[in-house]
């Protein structure tokens, strides 16, 4: 008889051991063992940390889905929020609380969500983070700013590490893809108010402002040194050498109000203050699963720029957070407000 065995690894060496010296016992020349050694797998456990952070992934999407970037790019919303959300837990990793506040940091300003549904679906201190990064959205632009600024320091550390990785997934963005009709100048200018914002509100982590410090290096040089606004200027020169391009400006009607004969007067005369002749007109609209009448025109120019200027100056005079316009047969939202 031959038994296969390798007494290191198979579990059958003890009774190889005592088969030894017994009467028709094979020698151990003969003794080969067959047995795999047990290898243990790991296996992976759901935590119910995990559990909630994929529940605000999930929760974070939906609430967006329907957003995009400001960038002339128009990436889904989403992308913003999971930069925020790593370059929290790059530096503080461990407190999940904080890693899900910073995936949800805009939920309460830019979505319908209520802050009593947050601290139902995911506690007290995740909603007061939130809403330590919420502005006040009844309140002017300018107040808005100075409002941010003053009340930087007084924010709970969380929050403020929170709004730093805000503000340095939107500078990376300005340098790759800034909002359409953003000069350098204006570029150059938001960089410095977000430098003004993180000064005041120091001391939250050493390690995500030395971040932000070194992107916004990075970014002024690059657009410093970059010759965007020539480059685009004489593009659209040679495209408009035969002919005008015919722009589409569109008005979402988010409140989902009545359009009446002011609203359509208050468009041409916006319009008029720029352009000599456009077509306007009413109609019915789509967003957000929800059927709207909307505002459209048609407009014949070879300046890109006047037509986002004056999209910018649609959102103020409707109240819209956004108007849409349609440059080369590709659209693009236009914001009227550029928060930090």
């Amino acid at each position: 008889m031959t038994i296969r065995c390798d007494d290191r690894m198979c579990k059958a060496g003890g009774m190889i051991q005592r088969l030894r010296g017994q009467p028709g016992a094979p020698n151990s020349s003969a003794l080969i063992c067959s047995a795999q050694p047990r290898i243990d797998r790991p296996v992976l456990r759901v935590t119910s940390d995990v559990r909630r952070l994929t529940r605000a992934l999930a929760f974070a999407a939906e609430a967006h889905c329907n957003h995009r970037r400001k960038g002339a790019s128009q990436e889904p919303y989403i992308n913003h929020l999971i930069e925020v959300l790593d370059l929290v837990a790059s530096v503080e990793g461990g407190d999940m609380d904080v890693l899900i506040a910073a995936l949800l940091h805009d939920v309460l300003e830019d979505t319908q969500t209520g802050h009593d549904d947050l601290v139902s679906s995911f506690g007290q201190r995740v909603a007061r983070i939130v809403q330590e990064n919420s502005d006040d959205m009844t309140l002017p632009k300018s107040e808005r700013q100075r409002a941010r600024l003053a009340g930087i320091g007084q924010k709970s550390r969380e929050a403020r590490l929170v709004k730093f990785a805000d503000i340095i997934s939107n500078l990376r963005a300005i340098e790759v893809a800034p909002p359409a009709g953003w000069s350098n100048d204006r570029r150059l200018g938001y960089l410095n108010s977000c430098r003004n914002l993180v000064d005041a509100g120091r001391g939250a982590s050493a390690e995500i402002e030395r971040i932000f410090d070194d992107t916004a290096r990075a970014v002024e040089q690059a657009i410093r040194t970059e010759d965007i606004d020539g480059n685009a200027s004489a593009r659209r020169d040679l495209e408009a050498a035969i002919g005008q391009s015919v722009h589409l400006v569109y008005v979402p009607n988010m409140r989902c109000r009545p359009i009446s004969e002011g609203d359509i007067d208050l468009f041409c005369r916006t319009i008029a203050r720029t352009f000599p002749s456009a077509t306007v007109q009413s109609a019915d609209g789509i967003y957000e699963g929800q059927r709207r009448q909307v505002l459209i025109g048609r407009i014949r120019t070879d300046s890109t720029d006047a037509v986002v200027d004056l999209a910018q100056r649609l959102c103020i005079a409707f109240e819209e957070p956004f108007v849409g316009i349609e440059v080369d047969a590709r659209y693009i939202r236009i914001y009227g407000d550029d928060t930090a």
